[in-house]
């Protein structure tokens, strides 16, 4: 298989420092391979092949899965990956994805220059957290909690968003995060395993990604749970740290995000059908989640891709 040689300056923006990625993947053989942008830095990719084009690059990157299951070849090695995986590349990995378990998958990618991590090394004084993620054959994994999924997802929305709207304070945070992230997972090195959820509790939320039940909100939500509402809020603040409510809201603004730059609905059209009663209400959350207005979200222009 023909490998791809990326290079850094095609493909990391250099005042942000770094290039974030979000790609919905599906294959299928029957129809005619497409990458296609629909704004925001997201892209659906229609798969036609058994694989996707095996590369590598001189940069760093990280990598997401937040939806679905996926193969992922790495220096000839394979990995079967869920949602929850948090995978590491260094800059001499070549690597690739195939189909698994007849799945689709959603992930976001996180391209960066190593020289950050040299600069961090030298700060710190100390090239143990260097050794941890350089020294494995294939690509460092490790297993997120669906809580820690979400919060660094979200993470990483908003800061693509930043990136075009305060490049400054984007690239402050950049550092902080790959700072915090690194010393999370080569440092510490803690056990970074999933704690286990209750089924009905997984099933439920899972369950909730639906428009339909969306929009019906957190009647539904207690309606469907087979539990009384005091313990299913404990269950929200155990294992979600935040409200039942809170986690409807966030999912709300998720697919509201989602349909702004997969649709021309218009935003009101959007906001009723998430379930919003207010439209002052959901440009306030929306806002509070992204950092700018439904509309100017939509207008983000879509930068470099990076071939997964």
């Amino acid at each position: 298989m023909e490998t791809v040689f990326l290079k850094k300056d095609d493909f990391i923006s250099v005042p942000a420092g770094a290039h974030i990625t979000f790609h919905g993947i599906d294959w299928d053989q029957s129809k005619r391979q497409s990458n296609i942008s629909v704004g925001g830095s997201l892209r659906y990719n229609t798969i036609s092949k058994a694989t996707t084009k095996a590369h590598t690059h001189e940069f760093a990157e990280f990598f997401l899965i937040i939806e679905g299951k996926i193969r992922h070849i790495i220096n000839g090695e394979q990995q079967e990956l869920e949602t929850g995986t948090l995978v590491f590349i260094r800059p001499s990995d070549r690597h690739y994805f195939e189909q698994f378990n007849n799945s689709a998958c959603k992930l976001i990618n996180v391209a960066f220059k190593l020289e950050f991590l040299l600069d961090l090394s030298q700060y710190l004084g100390n090239d143990y957290f260097m050794r941890n993620y350089t020294g494995p054959v294939i690509s460092p994994i490790f297993k997120l909690s669906l809580k820690e999924t979400e919060n660094l997802a979200n993470e990483l929305i908003r800061m693509n968003t930043l990136q075009r709207t305060s490049t400054d304070l984007a690239r402050l945070k950049i550092k902080i995060l790959l700072a915090r992230i690194f010393s999370n997972y080569f440092l510490e090195q803690p056990s970074h395993m999933t704690r286990n959820l209750p089924p009905w509790f997984e099933n439920l939320c899972n369950s909730m990604n639906k428009i339909k039940n969306l929009k019906k909100g957190l009647q539904h939500m207690k309606k469907e749970a087979p539990c009384t509402q005091e313990h299913l809020c404990k269950c929200f603040q155990k294992y979600m740290d935040r409200t039942p409510t809170d986690f409807i809201t966030e999912l709300r603004i998720k697919k509201a995000a989602q349909k702004l730059i997969e649709t021309d609905k218009k935003i009101l059209a959007i906001s009723l059908q998430l379930g919003f009663q207010s439209l002052s209400y959901f440009y306030k959350m929306f806002k509070k989640y992204y950092g700018v207005s439904p509309g100017r979200y939509r207008k983000i222009s879509q930068q470099n891709e990076i071939p997964i």
